[in-house]
């Protein structure tokens, strides 16, 4: 008995469509590219979008120290306190010579002001223990804020030129 080998040929209609006309591939291709660059060009957008982050800072100066010493009288305490709060998704540090700053960031669930209240009593809390540093006779106060972005850029400004002095142009600013 003799094997015959078949030669089977798969092929896809769709590729083989493809391939034997370019020209209407390239004009599908440049309909395609120009229906996305008109409806990019048509989405709505701000030119000062406003960006609402859930984090809040806690900066504390301690003029004096070193790094490791405020992690170790500032910084962890504050972080033990923090991890207790709910909504947290992440508490970052940083301690450098005279000055610490935390960064929480909270889920979506809760408000700004909310998340604010909840760290500055932690803070406090943590703050009234007795073995809170020191400065000058008071003790280390930690600056507890949050950052608006639309708040910090302004919205409008302006430029004064002429033949004018200074001290004339301030004051026209001023008007």
């Amino acid at each position: 008995m003799s094997k015959e080998k078949k030669s089977v040929e798969k092929e896809f209609g769709l590729s083989s469509w493809a391939v034997n006309s370019p020209t209407v591939i390239y004009v599908m291709m440049a309909i395609f590219f120009f229906l996305g660059l008109t409806s990019y060009f048509d989405l709505p957008r701000e030119d000062f979008p406003e960006i609402k982050e859930t984090k809040i800072y806690i900066s504390t100066p301690y003029p004096g120290n070193t790094a490791e010493d405020i992690e170790r009288l500032i910084i962890d305490p504050l972080e033990e306190e923090l991890n207790n709060v709910s909504n947290v998704i992440e508490v970052l540090s940083t301690s450098q010579e005279d000055y610490g700053i935390i960064t929480i960031e909270f889920d979506e669930d809760i408000t700004v002001e909310e998340a604010k209240v909840k760290v500055k009593d932690k803070v406090d809390g943590v703050k009234s223990g007795a073995d809170w540093p020191t400065f000058n006779g008071a003790k280390v106060e930690p600056n507890v804020f949050d950052l608006n972005f639309s708040e910090e850029i302004p919205i409008v400004n302006y430029n004064i030129t002429g033949d004018y002095p200074v001290e004339k142009l301030k004051e026209l600013r001023n008007i």
